[in-house]
């Protein structure tokens, strides 16, 4: 068992290391056709790395399925699960479905790569496994594949393609997908497959040993964490937040850290996380490309607050959150204050205050919110979002996605029945002001089974942020697009 789990975390080190070190400017070690053109020959280590990911999830099932399992009640001999006399492994995950169809306004900078509505079709998977070793001692593992078929994935190696190295360079960084691990640091993830509109990929999206005590917890490897309260906006939530206009939160990407929480007595807590980070010019582990923070959660007078301090990149960050009741109704209020570090020229402050209550009204069930954002960094003219370092920079890194300073989000759910929900979210620039707006109807079909049918649209005029944004050096001009989208889930 010590040599499989020797061989399982130090395999993804060999290849990240040999999967770095040969990459250069303009060369793709992930496509031979690129290093053709490079006149260099494929990287043995990427060339197997597809069926190194696949071996190290089958020798995860393989050992796990040879390993007794017993129910959470009791093991066969009374003893409770998990005491140290029995090893219990549980498997879940899910299938989803996706079908979308995406439309642009005319002149948008879409059209450049196709007149008419984009159409895409894609699988994805993902297979959980967590291991007890005993009370103290957990190994969780996901492991994700997907599959895509249509316009978009083509569109982007099209856009990379032309606008990387210009003075548009955004543009590619809109349209990039960010599907590997180089910044990580461990190279967990693999393309199968990429040609014209279609793509295979797979990943390890979560990879680690947990070790509890009475008072708390450290994990160590590929994990997800979130701070922050925001349920659209969430400025305190520095690492890989989600986007506000994402649909689909299931589950956010996994990074490898080390996290650390402990406990006191009165309900307080402690988290710490370290987040390494890889420089992409060499492939060396750098402090100024790695991120590490601290947050402790504290409850008083019937209140929570949160204070936290963290560095990010070369940023420097510290921030406070609270959460309270007014009513039936709780509100929840975050402040985060950046202070620019390296190239970085701006210093700011972010800010979301909300409120979420649920009701009954005609014998059905509400729930709803309400939520405002203020980004410090966010500008006027969204135009100069294409030449503002800063703002170019944290969106890029993923870090956020908003180009204006003020908003205002609403959402509401309605259980029209025991099995169909609607909700509608609604995001506005009240700068423009301009819309995001994303009905969707969410039916539990059968056992296990979920059906999604949604949409997601921009509403706005020109140079407004959901509308459409003039692009420098080009007649085109930015557009959002009108989405509908249909999921088929399957649970297992």
């Amino acid at each position: 068992m010590v040599s499989f789990f020797k061989i399982w975390f130090y395999a993804p080190f060999w290849l990240h290391s040999n999967h770095i070190a040969t990459q250069r400017p303009g060369l793709d070690m992930h496509n031979p056709e690129s290093c053709v053109e490079n006149g260099v020959r494929p990287d043995p280590s990427q060339v197997s790395s597809m069926k190194a990911l696949l071996v190290q999830f089958i020798l995860c099932v393989i050992c796990s399925l040879g390993l007794p399992t017993v129910s959470l009640a009791a093991g066969s001999d009374g003893s409770a699960a998990g005491s140290g006399k029995n090893i219990e492994t549980t498997f879940g995950g899910q299938v989803k479905l996706l079908f979308t169809g995406t439309d642009y306004e005319d002149g948008a900078i879409q059209s450049e790569f196709k007149d008419d509505a984009w159409f895409n079709s894609g699988l994805n998977l993902r297979i959980k496994s967590r291991t007890f070793f005993n009370d103290n001692l957990s190994f969780d593992c996901h492991y994700l594949f997907t599959s895509s078929l249509g316009d978009s994935m083509e569109a982007s190696r099209f856009f990379v393609d032309k606008y990387a190295g210009t003075p548009d360079t955004l543009i590619a960084q809109i349209f990039k997908k960010n599907n590997n691990d180089d910044r990580g640091l461990m190279d967990l993830s693999s393309r199968i497959k990429e040609e014209g509109n279609y793509f295979l990929y797979h990943r390890i999206d979560r990879l680690n040993f947990s070790l509890y005590g009475d008072s708390g917890r450290i994990t160590i490897g590929r994990e997800a964490v979130t701070w922050g309260n925001g349920f659209i906006f969430n400025p305190m939530d520095i690492f890989n937040p989600f986007s506000p206009y994402d649909t689909d939160r299931d589950y956010k990407k996994g990074e490898d850290m080390v996290f650390f929480e402990t406990y006191f007595k009165e309900g307080d807590d402690f988290q710490f996380f370290c987040v390494p980070g890889r420089d992409l010019k060499d492939g060396d582990i750098k402090f100024s490309k790695s991120s590490f923070g601290a947050k402790y959660h504290l409850f008083l007078n019937g209140m929570e607050f949160d204070f936290m301090a963290a560095r990010h990149y070369k940023d420097t960050l510290a921030g406070a959150g609270c959460v309270g009741t007014l009513g039936n109704a709780v509100w929840r209020s975050d402040i985060i204050y950046t202070f620019a570090g390296g190239d970085m020229e701006e210093d700011y402050l972010s800010f979301i205050v909300n409120i979420d209550y649920s009701w009954v009204w005609c014998k059905k069930n509400f729930y709803g919110f309400s939520e405002y954002h203020y980004s410090g960094i966010g500008t006027d003219d969204y135009s100069e979002a294409f030449s503002d370092y800063d703002l170019f920079t944290r969106i890029s890194r993923g870090e956020i996605y908003g180009l204006g300073k003020n908003y205002l989000s609403s959402g509401i759910i309605i259980e029209l029945n025991p099995l169909v929900n609607f909700n509608f979210t609604a995001i506005a620039n009240l700068n423009d002001p301009s819309y995001m707006l994303q009905p969707e109807i969410i039916w539990d079909m059968a056992q296990n089974i979920e059906i999604t049918i949604g949409s997601s649209f921009a509403l706005g005029g020109k140079d407004d942020e959901y509308g459409q944004i003039q692009i420098p050096f080009s007649i085109k001009e930015m557009d959002y697009g009108k989405n509908l989208f249909l999921w088929i889930t399957m649970f297992f």
